[in-house]
């Protein structure tokens, strides 16, 4: 019987652990001076991460992630995206905790990144700064280079979804496909014309919606509340997407990771990868 109630703290242990996503930014400042193994990536652009970061934060722009072409958004390849982490110090076993402008979007686009190709300990940092010059956390101009490393990528087949797979979901009662992007992207009427409307049969959810006023996730039950109006519930199988994939890492991580959905996708190539083939329909 013993054995038995230690097999279920542990796996209720496990549990907890992965479904922690976000440190405070208390628990980080404590972190970044007892754990000097800790990696701390800033996804903003070069010229935001000269100016001042974290002490000790390596730099990945967010856009470096992407390959060149006239599909906006899309990921390099494995390898190259693995060469990139592993040059920058960060192994697939690292303790990684990543933060961007405050937004909520770009550190929640790599962290899916790291998920998808395996990383074990990824956590978000919200880069809210009042609360982070209250935890004291040390800021510099001071570039960083850690010691390059071997990220070995490990696919989680599970956290994705491909155009074909998405096109199936029309013929699947159980599916449900959101369109997280703003309001006049699903309507096919933004002001830069990137969207002539969304996928078939995609249900609007907007991804502000999982975020506070002040960029931070919102609770495991604002979260279940706000997605049950979309009629997202724990039962059916999500797929979320947005122009790029940015906006809907957000949502992906309130639903998978913070509602608790278990089976919820991105489409990583997005409304883009969509758009790019003209035989695709679009709804207004």
């Amino acid at each position: 019987m013993k054995i038995i109630i230690l097999c279920l703290l542990s796996f209720f242990s496990i549990l907890s652990l992965q479904a922690q996503v976000s440190i405070s930014a208390k628990d980080f400042g404590s972190e970044l001076k007892a754990n000097k193994s800790m990696v701390v990536i800033d996804v903003q652009a070069s010229d935001v991460y000269a100016k001042q970061h974290i002490q000790g934060a390596v730099n990945i722009p967010h856009k470096s992630l992407y390959k060149p072409g006239p599909v906006e958004g899309q990921f390099k390849d494995l390898a190259e995206l693995a060469s990139i982490f592993g040059k920058s110090g960060i192994s697939n076993n690292s303790k990684i905790v990543i933060y961007d402008d405050g937004s909520q979007k770009y550190n929640s686009r790599v962290w899916w990144v790291l998920k998808y190709m395996g990383a074990t300990d990824v956590l978000l940092l919200h880069k809210d700064m009042a609360q982070m010059e209250a935890a004291r956390i040390p800021m510099t101009n001071t570039p960083v280079s850690l010691k390059a490393t071997t990220f070995i990528p490990t696919v989680n087949i599970d956290m994705n979804i491909d155009m074909a797979a998405v096109k199936a979901l029309e013929t699947n009662p159980k599916a449900l496909l959101l369109d997280v992007r703003e309001p006049d992207e699903y309507k096919g009427i933004d002001k830069d014309k990137k969207s002539q409307g969304h996928l078939p049969g995609a249900v609007f959810l907007y991804y502000k919606d999982m975020l506070t006023v002040t960029g931070a996730y919102k609770t495991k039950e604002e979260i279940m509340a706000i997605a049950a109006k979309a009629g997202a519930t724990s039962e059916k199988e999500i797929v979320v997407y947005c122009q790029t994939g940015i906006k809907a890492a957000v949502t992906y991580i309130a639903l998978r990771q913070i509602a608790g959905f278990p089976n919820v996708k991105l489409y990583a190539g997005a409304y883009a990868e969509w758009a790019s083939i003209t035989a695709n329909p679009i709804v207004k």
